[in-house]
């Protein structure tokens, strides 16, 4: 399924322009559904972020499930 979210209710008049695409079935991707989790993508990316920061995930290079465990 494809969002068009404008800042404006033509694209002539639209500056900003945002395209959301998910997987989502559509009898499940809601306009609302899709805006909250458009809008909780930055704490996932922080999320992200900081794992790798605190947990030193960045030095380290995973081959297998045990040494994800032993790091």
């Amino acid at each position: 399924m494809l969002a068009i979210q404008m800042d404006a209710p033509s694209f002539a008049e639209a500056k900003e322009v945002d395209y959301l695409l998910t997987n989502v079935p559509k009898e499940t991707a809601t306009i609302p559904m899709i805006t909250l989790e458009y809008s909780n993508r930055n704490w996932i990316e922080v999320f992200y972020r900081e794992t790798k920061g605190w947990l030193g995930l960045t030095e380290y290079q995973v081959r297998s499930k045990g040494t994800i465990y032993r790091h």
